[in-house]
């Protein structure tokens, strides 16, 4: 790319981010409307390119892992510094004495206690006893993964709806508490979170840098046991 093309690329994006409105509390309630929308096209011009999403902070294995076959495949490691005993490709069997199923590892306990797992390794079929302990973590996505998640959510729903409890911001923080809903099949079960959220701006206040989470999601996820 010539010099010129650069300078000109570069004049459009400092002339384009100058015509940003500040974001107000207004457009914070349509940002959040279209995230669960799946739109990303609103979303994406909202965040900034260094935008992080900060989960909630939880107690468990610091795992991703789906249902593969008859036992759970290990698809990612949180925090590899504080899990040390699990691998992205284990094969999860027993989980605390139980075979698993379907319908999820169901992790209770304090930090530290420990947890049994039977599992085999990638391309071994030896079973292996596990002793590993729970421990805290926080999960941050950045802004290609969480364009990526708002799609996948917005596919796994028939139905919602978002009610805005309470809405307030103070220089380039704004907090917001609100409350969804929402179905997987038409006339199914309704399931329910409340959440709070702080989104913080850029200088400008026309680009959204972080979100920080307060919600737990344990208080969703137990609603499909």
């Amino acid at each position: 790319m010539s010099l010129l093309n650069k300078t000109i690329i570069s004049l459009f994006s400092i002339s384009f981010l100058m015509a940003l409105a500040p974001i107000k509390d207004e457009r914070m309630m349509e940002f959040i409307s279209a995230r669960y929308e799946g739109d990303t096209l609103i979303v994406a011009s909202m965040l900034s390119d260094s935008f992080i999403y900060e989960h909630t902070p939880y107690v468990g294995l610091g795992i991703e892992s789906h249902y593969v076959d008859g036992s759970y495949m290990v698809t990612s490691i949180l925090n590899d510094s504080l899990q040390t005993d699990l691998n992205i490709g284990d094969r999860i069997h027993e989980f605390n004495g139980s075979i698993v199923d379907s319908l999820g590892l169901e992790i209770n306990g304090a930090v530290g206690e420990i947890q049994k797992i039977i599992l085999t390794k990638p391309g071994d079929s030896t079973f292996s006893l596990i002793e590993t302990p729970l421990a805290i973590y926080q999960y941050e996505q950045r802004k290609e993964s969480f364009l990526e998640s708002i799609i996948a959510y917005s596919k796994a729903w028939f139905d919602y709806d978002i009610s805005f409890e309470n809405i307030f911001s103070r220089k380039n923080r704004t907090v917001v508490h609100y409350k969804w809903e929402g179905s997987k099949a038409e006339s199914g079960p309704i399931y329910h979170f409340s959440a709070i959220e702080i989104i913080e701006l850029n200088k400008k206040r026309n680009q959204i840098e972080r979100i920080v989470s307060l919600w737990s999601e344990k208080q969703f996820r137990d609603q499909f046991k």
